[in-house]
């Protein structure tokens, strides 16, 4: 029998909240409920069909594997977009109690399993949702949404002009993460990623770790940054 009959490759998304883990359990339940509704919304809104995502959901996340005819240019130029533009008019003018994201974007590996998918793909996408590059730059921003591309996403789509997206509003970033170790690329709709130092988006081989540097004040600063929980009803431009 000829292995690799169930091998595929698809488009991978990994999006965390920031500051779950130090807020209540009914807080946790609310923040769970705007995560998805903000999905949703932006993925509706985008023309993207989320009903035909495989999801697996965590109370602080969603681990997604996208149907092979889901547009990789839709998903990383107007996804972005629109989950930007509604996390912007879902936390409105308020400085605290904040709905703020995480988002890891990655095409690889995804194969079929008993419980759901597996496979070297999944797991890169998680390492690129967690690294410290990202958490800082959106620690550090104090921005809605921070996103990621693996190397393989940003030259294929960004680089290969099928988005609308100008390459130079991406930053390149070593992202080291137990085993993962590669280039990936940074943004942050609606600010300047240039502007963040240095050591501000460096990983644990580089001077100084970025975990490090946030590690002591995280609990005290995500606390503070923690969505309320519910969507609002305030409106706002689309970012640039």
């Amino acid at each position: 029998m000829t292995r690799g009959g169930d091998f595929s490759r698809r488009l991978l998304l990994s999006v965390d909240v920031m500051g779950y883990g130090s807020v209540s359990d009914l807080r946790q339940r609310d923040i769970h409920r705007a995560l998805l509704a903000a999905l949703d919304e932006a993925a509706e809104r985008a023309g993207l069909e989320r009903a035909g995502w495989h999801r697996q959901v965590a109370g602080d996340g969603e681990l997604s594997v996208l149907p092979p005819d889901e547009s990789e240019p839709r998903v990383v130029d107007g996804f972005v977009h629109q989950l930007a533009a509604t996390l912007r008019r879902v936390n409105g003018d308020a400085v605290e109690g904040r709905l703020r994201l995480r988002l890891a974007i990655h095409y690889g590996t995804a194969v079929p399993g008993s419980t759901g998918y597996n496979g070297r793909g999944l797991v890169e996408v998680s390492r690129l949702c967690d690294s410290a590059p990202l958490r800082s730059a959106l620690l550090r921003s104090k921005a809605d949404l921070a996103v990621i591309l693996s190397r393989q996403v940003f030259r294929d789509v960004v680089l290969g002009e099928h988005t609308s997206l100008n390459p130079s509003r991406f930053r390149e970033v070593m992202v080291r993460e137990k085993e993962f170790a590669e280039e990936a690329y940074l943004l942050i709709p609606g600010f300047d990623v240039h502007q963040l130092e240095p050591s501000d988006l460096e990983g644990p081989s580089g001077a100084p770790d970025a975990r490090a540097g946030v590690t002591a004040s995280n609990a005290a600063n995500e606390a503070a940054d923690t969505t309320e929980a519910v969507l609002g009803t305030k409106t706002a431009a689309d970012p640039t």
